[in-house]
């Protein structure tokens, strides 16, 4: 088995506020990773910490970017166990899509306002080089062949991915925080698997016990 991370957030820009008032979500911006210490984690969103247009595919890191400006963001990191071969699919088609966007100087894959609305709508809309976070995500999942999706991806709200019952939460708590667990070389693929173990009674949809974390999900393999 293989793990992929998903990272949630509901950061005070205008569009996550927005979308907080409309759903009363907990989150509101979800982004996958495929190992422990983040350093692969990607999604769709703005390519500037300072505006949120434009927006697309972007590389994201827990301590830089417009997470490093606001260390009080509210976060969590799930953690969804996959099988060998749905990791490679899901891995191979995000480094495809991040290489594709590197080479047209982020022009290929476009951030979906209209996607995005229409998903409020509870109408799916797919537009080809255009996603929004959660679509995205979902996607790469659906990809597995691992994860059984309530709905198609362009219906699909990180609040809801936070809900998957193949999903164990690792942690919730401030991204500056986390950044700074992500900083040392103790979180592996084998602790997380360890903590999912222990805890396999605590999917992320119910309440999740407080974690001694230096002795569980970042002790040393």
């Amino acid at each position: 088995m293989k793990t992929i991370y998903l990272l949630l957030v509901r950061s005070q820009t205008c569009l996550s506020r927005t979308i907080h008032a409309l759903t009363g979500d907990s989150y509101t911006h979800v982004s996958i990773a495929f190992d422990g210490a983040l350093t692969t984690l990607c999604s769709f969103a703005r390519f500037d910490a300072c505006c949120p247009l434009p927006a697309g595919l972007v590389r994201e890191q827990p301590a830089a970017g417009y997470y490093g400006a606001h260390p009080e963001i509210p976060c969590a990191l799930l953690a969804v166990p996959v099988s060998e071969a749905g990791y490679a699919r899901a891995r191979a088609h995000a480094e495809a899509m991040l290489a594709r966007q590197d080479a047209t100087a982020r022009r290929a894959y476009r951030y979906s306002v209209l996607g995005l609305l229409a998903c409020r709508a509870g109408l799916p809309l797919r537009r080809s080089g255009r996603y929004f976070c959660s679509q995205f995500v979902s996607k790469l999942l659906a990809l597995t062949g691992d994860v059984a999706l309530p709905g198609p991806p362009e219906l699909m709200r990180p609040q809801e991915l936070a809900q998957l019952p193949e999903a164990v939460c690792l942690w919730r708590g401030t991204m500056g925080a986390l950044a700074a667990r992500c900083a040392q070389p103790s979180l592996t693929e084998a602790a997380s698997r360890r903590m999912m173990e222990r805890e396999e009674n605590h999917p992320c949809k119910r309440e999740v016990p407080q974690y001694d974390l230096q002795n569980l999900w970042f002790r040393r393999a």
